[in-house]
């Protein structure tokens, strides 16, 4: 994953310093981040939050559901890892490839590395039941209801986390309009707005009876989501964004330990990015010598 990523990050830097110089011999009259045929590639990082949810545990020897779990995400406080192009996926990041094919108007597509973590030493209620092939020390065999009052979860009897992680890849849809720029436009402040929608890609870390589980990543279940941003663009080139999303995400069989046991949730998200990119420009087919000076 961290070679493919770098690699990926590597090709673009080339690739739109190519297209950079490509673009002096083909330039627009007036270039702006938003017009039609404006590329823009961001990377960024993100924190998360998460609202309660039933997770619904089932397999052979179980199938159980806890009511309202509570949830975290998992970010890194070693600022060397986000500076680290090494370790620049281990973060919670937010990666995007996006095109104006309308002034104002662009189709993206990207990831959102999330991680949804679990919170460990929380009681809830327990619906369901748990075979006697089953030892774990802290649910006992049997059919459980409300009725069994709170049961405390410790991490070590079960534990639940995508942290490796959640990823939500979506095709967004978005619209940008300036909200203030100087006379020279080398300096734009823009209001971002979109929709997205995309599956989750999962893998997930399963603490039950004892045993640790790590699976492979697997497509999950989907999502849906909108977005709102401010954009600080620099001579039309280069650019900083604060976003704030919220959608909701849906695991419909979401892998826990092998091909026989699974989880499943529904649950709303809250998202704050802080996002660096560039912005290039593709060349328009009659040259660019009649091409729109948008304000």
């Amino acid at each position: 994953m961290k070679v493919s990523i770098f690699s990926i990050l590597a090709f673009l830097f080339f690739f739109l310093s190519a297209q950079t110089s490509f673009g002096q011999m083909y330039s627009f009259k007036k270039k702006f981040g938003n017009q039609k045929n404006a590329v823009y590639f961001y990377w960024g990082y993100n924190r998360s939050i998460y609202t309660k949810s039933d997770i619904n545990f089932y397999s052979e020897t179980y199938d159980f559901t806890v009511k309202k779990a509570k949830a975290t995400d998992r970010p890194v406080r070693d600022f060397k890892t986000y500076v680290d192009p090494a370790k620049i996926t281990v973060p919670q990041f937010n990666i995007r490839l996006g095109w104006y094919f309308q002034h104002r108007w662009d189709i993206s597509f990207g990831y959102d590395h999330m991680k949804y973590v679990m919170s460990n030493s929380q009681s809830v209620y327990v619906n369901g039941y748990i075979s006697e092939t089953t030892t774990n020390t802290n649910f006992v065999n049997g059919q459980f209801t409300d009725a069994d009052g709170l049961i405390p979860i410790y991490d070590h009897e079960l534990h639940y986390e995508n942290s490796n992680g959640l990823n939500y890849i979506s095709v967004q849809l978005n619209n940008t309009v300036p909200l203030y720029k100087t006379n020279s436009r080398n300096f734009v402040i823009q209001r971002r707005l979109g929709v997205g929608l995309g599956p989750v890609l999962t893998q997930t870390d399963f603490d039950w009876d004892g045993v640790t589980y790590h699976t492979t990543p697997s497509f999950g279940g989907f999502g849906v989501s909108i977005h709102t941003g401010v954009r600080f663009d620099f001579f039309n080139r280069f650019f900083f964004q604060s976003n704030w999303s919220g959608g909701y995400i849906n695991l419909l069989k979401n892998s826990t330990i092998d091909n026989t046991s699974y989880a499943k949730q529904d649950y709303l998200y809250g998202q704050w990015e802080l996002l660096g990119g560039v912005i290039f420009y593709l060349r328009s087919k009659n040259g660019c010598g009649s091409c729109p000076d948008w304000n």
